[in-house]
């Protein structure tokens, strides 16, 4: 079963003993690095990356927020969301105002060219997901939902 496994994740499986936890465990994460290298190829295709693509939804979904709501709705950081802000507002995809209650806060807006480029993006990004799990049965991904949220649920109770 180890064949799922890339080389740097073999070498943990091989030294941890294996076993059907690190053939999961491993596997999970190899194929989650595959994905995140596929999605940052796809994305960069628009000149984004994860984090830019995150930001301008988010906007687009509460127009007019401030950068820090944004930061706590996407789960960054306020630095991070000062460079990934300014790298959009410099493309044309999000512009700046002014908070009318408090001029001292920054608030966010989607341009027409972040709109443009969301709407562009939504259905390439959906054919590419539903390309993944090709030929996984519907009962599997089912399991595959169950399976993951158990490990969540047990990574957030590990201290």
């Amino acid at each position: 079963m180890t064949s799922i496994l890339d080389a740097k994740h073999q070498l943990l499986h091989d030294r941890t003993g294996g076993g059907a936890a690190a053939d999961l465990v491993l596997g999970l994460l190899t194929t989650a690095r595959m994905i995140d290298t596929a999605c940052a190829a796809l994305l960069n295709e628009y000149g984004l990356s994860e984090g830019r693509l995150a930001v301008l939804l988010a906007v687009a979904e509460i127009p007019g927020s401030t950068p820090a709501r944004i930061a706590d709705r996407i789960g960054v950081t306020r630095a991070t969301i000062t460079g990934l802000t300014d790298g959009l507002v410099t493309a044309g995809l999000l512009s700046r105002g002014t908070d009318q209650r408090d001029r001292r806060s920054l608030t966010l807006h989607i341009t027409t060219a972040g709109q443009q480029l969301i709407d562009a993006l939504a259905p390439q990004y959906a054919s590419w997901l539903t390309d993944i799990v090709r030929g996984v049965a519907r009962d599997d991904t089912s399991a595959t939902i169950t399976t993951l949220a158990a490990m969540q649920r047990n990574l957030t109770a590990i201290p």
